[in-house]
């Protein structure tokens, strides 16, 4: 005789690996196979960097505005070195403004360089602030 009872089986929870992609994360970055180490070492040495550290030791300076969108421009050429870019906040109402300094060095527009003393108004690429500083990258 065929019974007409159904065994009751309860739903099965659908198989959720996600568990799974972040124990396999976990075990790449223990293992050094995260970001690569050298790269963060070459940012440091990049071309952005050596002349931005080059502007800073031979007393360069940019000169600008937080709300101007040309030094965002001029500012942006040096990536992740900006930091390291020697500048002077003109506007009164920026983080930590000289407006004062900028007013006494005549500044009149946005971004202005001060390289060996001379003033050079406008955005620069990379090699013209290089030429302009005597800047020459180790080969």
């Amino acid at each position: 005789m065929v019974s007409l009872h159904r065994v009751r089986s309860w739903p099965q929870p659908p198989l959720n690996f996600s568990w799974l992609g972040g124990l396999v994360l976990g075990a790449l970055l223990l293992t050094g196979c995260g970001p690569d180490q050298a790269q963060i070492v070459t940012d440091a040495t990049s071309y952005e960097a050596q002349l931005a550290q080059h502007l800073a030791d031979t007393g360069s300076v940019m000169y600008g505005t937080y709300w101007c969108p040309h030094c965002a421009d001029q500012k942006a050429m040096f990536g992740e070195a900006v930091d390291r870019v020697p500048y002077v906040e003109c506007a009164a109402d920026g983080d930590n403004p000289q407006p004062e300094l900028c007013e006494q060095k005549g500044i009149q527009g946005y971004p202005t360089w001060e390289i060996d003393g001379q003033l050079s108004p406008g955005v620069k690429s990379l090699d013209d602030l290089a030429d302009l500083s005597g800047f020459l990258p180790p080969q």
